[in-house]
């Protein structure tokens, strides 16, 4: 269907993400087989939806490879394979990327017998039906990690039927509150364990590590403060980022949307009511005097950025799907999110501590801003953001331990 080259020409112009899928899927099993190498070591295999979720495992797989084992990861979203494929290609930190293979009978057992995997790892609610099916039959040792069960999770309703039979593929539920273990149990799992998020561990090592950004440097030059607006995800975020923009002239923003296709930059650039620049228009040499917002348009840097900032706004809170909080938490700035936060356990907590607010409206963010804008109340965050961090380090240790049994 995809051949003819006018249909991938519309395609990329008007879908990018989905064109992406569909070539990465093209010649993909093919792909695999040509690429993982059969040299006696033990395999791993990993899976996170996106490179968000992707992030969950990478402590553990850090933690878990050596000599005596590789690490294949999958991935079904392409802004992660794409960000995770930058980033190896300079840290090695996996043996292989690919896109996973439909979830169809005949892909499934194909794609198991060239990786034979010991182990399969998957992160926080990406699931296969056909996936769990034949790694159960085939008696390998599958675990999922980071996982919530929300009162109204579709997996206690009648209609969750079908996913409950397919989860008694998995040896161990690695979840992240009580309430997730008690209602796994209310279904007939008891093999559930409460850890603690290994996103945090990530997020830490993340935070200690050396970066530099010269361009990005150069716009935050200077004592005028930062605001980073992250993974700005649909037109509510972008809607509270830039009234916050025409509100605060005095402030510099650094926005790093979600998607980074043309469509979309375009409709960021057009909203933002201020001078901006794209981050990829931008040299060492840049002028920067009149420009008030840069948007970073390139992956896998958010986690980073953060450092730059004394205020964040998290995107994709008026989704079900909010995004990492815990990255800009662990540099000890207040943080604003949307209101969708019954699947996050981390969230609540931070609203609970003082370290994150929720905000719902334009005028919502300017409130909290205006609360937090002044140094003082910046290093009374900062304090409670640390104790957090502090108290929630160090679970990869015993998400390894539950793997390694």
């Amino acid at each position: 269907m995809w051949k003819s080259e006018r249909c991938q020409r519309w395609l990329q112009q008007k879908h990018l993400k989905a064109y992406r899928f569909v070539m990465g899927q093209q010649n993909l099993l093919s792909t695999i087989r040509r690429e993982v190498v059969k040299d006696g070591r033990e395999v791993l295999w990993f899976h996170a939806a996106s490179y968000g979720e992707y992030n969950v495992i990478r402590p553990i797989i850090k933690t878990l490879r050596n000599d005596n084992r590789r690490c294949v990861v999958t991935f079904f979203s392409s802004s992660g394979y794409m960000a995770l494929m930058n980033e190896n290609e300079k840290s090695h930190e996996v043996d292989n990327i690919f896109y996973l293979p439909l979830d169809m009978k005949s892909n499934v057992r194909e794609f198991l017998d060239i990786v034979q995997p010991s182990k399969a790892v998957f992160a926080i609610s990406e699931y296969w039906m056909n996936y769990l099916s034949e790694l159960r039959s085939r008696g390998i040792p599958t675990y999922l990690v980071s996982m919530l069960v929300a009162d109204s999770s579709y997996l206690l309703k009648w209609y969750g039927f079908p996913i409950r039979r397919a989860f008694k593929a998995f040896t161990k539920f690695m979840v992240l509150d009580e309430r997730s273990k008690e209602n796994l149990a209310k279904i007939g799992f008891n093999n559930a364990e409460v850890i603690g998020d290994p996103l945090f561990d990530n997020a830490i090592r993340i935070a200690k590590e050396p970066y530099q950004n010269t361009i990005i440097e150069k716009f935050c030059a200077g004592n005028t403060p930062v605001f980073v607006a992250g993974s700005v995800s649909d037109a509510n975020d972008l809607s509270l980022v830039s009234s916050l923009i025409e509100h605060e002239r005095d402030v510099k923003f650094l926005v790093v949307p979600h998607e980074i296709d043309a469509v979309t930059l375009h409709e960021v650039q057009e909203k933002i009511p201020a001078k901006s620049l794209l981050y990829t228009e931008c040299t060492a040499y840049t002028d920067f005097t009149d420009v008030q917002v840069l948007v970073v348009n390139i992956l896998g840097s958010l986690s980073r950025i953060y450092r730059y900032g004394n205020w964040a706004y998290v995107g994709g809170g008026f989704t079900a799907y909010l995004h990492s909080v815990i990255e800009p938490a662990v540099y000890g700035i207040p943080v604003a999110f949307g209101p969708r936060i019954e699947r996050k356990t981390t969230p609540k907590e931070m609203v609970r501590r003082g370290i994150g607010a929720i905000v719902t409206t334009p005028e919502g963010l300017c409130y909290w801003f205006n609360q937090v804008r002044e140094v003082r109340e910046q290093e009374d965050v900062k304090s409670r953001a640390t104790a957090f961090i502090e108290a929630n380090a160090n679970f990869t240790q015993k998400v390894c331990a539950n793997i390694e049994q």
